[in-house]
């Protein structure tokens, strides 16, 4: 599903998918700093298709960097030491925009209709 919203904080213009990957690896850095592309779009609820596209959109933002290919887990990537302090600087922003996007966490009464 693509998400039409972009969010720019800094240089970085963000969509949803790439939010909640961000999101989601903040949550781990920096303890684990190298993920597969199957492994986020799974723990991020994405299709693989839309995984991969937001994972190419954070190498250009220079966010993520691509690691090499795993025999079981496919393509790798890896958020740069200047990137992993890019997200710990911005973590309350990627916080709050994630929470603010997230649907599940609303009664279907609070969320407004576009």
């Amino acid at each position: 599903m693509q998400s039409r919203t972009i969010f720019t904080i800094e240089h970085a213009k963000l969509d949803k998918a790439e939010l909640d990957i961000l999101y989601f690896v903040e949550g781990w850095l920096p303890t684990l700093e190298r993920w597969s592309v199957t492994e986020l779009a799974q723990k991020c609820a994405l299709f693989h298709k839309d995984a991969a596209a937001a994972v190419d959109m954070l190498i250009l933002n220079g966010l993520m960097e691509n690691d090499g290919t795993d025999e079981l887990m496919g393509r790798m990537v890896s958020i740069p030491r200047e990137a992993q302090e890019w997200i710990s600087e911005h973590s309350e922003t990627i916080n709050s925009l994630h929470a603010m996007n997230d649907t599940d966490v609303y009664e279907p009464t609070e969320i407004a209709d576009a």
